[in-house]
């Protein structure tokens, strides 16, 4: 009678066995599975990154480009002219003007040479802002915003807040965004009159936000960045490659006849 109790006690002991190993090859099985998915995804999002990097390369080349051909517009147009204007005057001087037309040439001449000085230095600043490295991010805003109003009609307000503040690369980073806004601002924002320039560190937060009261526009549709796709020039392009290179977020708010306010706000925790 024992006999078939241990024949059945055996087969279940097999059965249970067999199901065991059959488990466990359905999970060997869904392991090596979900490890060829995780690979594909790791690769995709690799290749991802990569053309992503690649498009940043290429907007940075070509907003460099841009910014050359810029620095020697300003060159030729402005610094060029002022400087024949200056050779001009000495030639006359050198001739037979004497007396009251003399000084009055000589005067008008030092006039002229001082505009070259200052245009130089605003090219110059365009190349790199060494007032920057030196004294920081607040003193090449303040210098940016006086050189704005001298060169044009716009009242510049600033409101800076900047207790903390980043690194050189960081700064330099956020000095270029709100130097081409504020070019864009000059360019295109017809009938402006003030322009608003506002460095906040709040908390864990830092924001820079530059608001104009021109002509506006209506946005379209934004790429991942935050820059409007429609109006996305290489300017525009150039700011979404350096708030990529800052890991910020970038939101511009703008309607015809309302002004454009461009906003970006960047992680910064405070030191411990």
């Amino acid at each position: 009678m024992d006999a078939p109790t241990e024949v059945s006690f055996g087969q279940l002991l097999l059965a249970a066995i067999g199901l065991m190993l059959l488990i466990g090859g359905a999970v060997v099985v869904l392991l090596v599975t979900y490890q060829k998915r995780l690979l594909q995804q790791q690769l995709h999002l690799r290749a991802a990154e990569a053309g992503h990097q690649e498009q940043l390369l290429l907007a940075v080349i070509e907003a460099q480009e841009v910014e050359r051909e810029r620095i020697g517009r300003d060159l030729h147009d402005d610094v060029g002219s002022t400087v024949a204007m200056a050779r001009m005057l000495v030639d006359r001087l050198g001739g037979t003007i004497g007396g009251d037309d003399a000084a009055t040439l000589l005067d008008l001449a030092r006039e002229v040479l001082g505009t070259a000085v200052d245009e130089i230095r605003s090219v110059s600043h365009s190349l790199y802002p060494a007032l920057l490295a030196r004294a920081g991010l607040l003193k090449a805003l303040e210098y940016l915003a006086e050189v704005t109003r001298r060169s044009g009609s716009l009242a510049v307000v600033l409101d800076l807040h900047y207790p903390h503040p980043l690194g050189l690369a960081q700064e330099l980073a956020l000095y270029r965004i709100c130097q081409e806004l504020v070019h864009n601002t000059i360019k295109h924002a017809r009938g402006a009159s003030q322009l608003r320039i506002e460095l906040h560190q709040s908390g864990p937060r830092l924001s820079l936000t530059v608001t104009d009261n021109g002509c506006g526009f209506s946005p379209g549709p934004a790429a991942a960045n935050g820059v409007p796709a429609v109006h996305a020039g290489v300017g525009l392009r150039s700011i979404g490659v350096r708030v990529d290179m800052l890991r910020a977020r970038l939101e511009q708010q703008s309607a015809p006849n309302q002004g454009t306010r461009t906003r970006i706000e960047l992680d910064h925790p405070l030191p411990a």
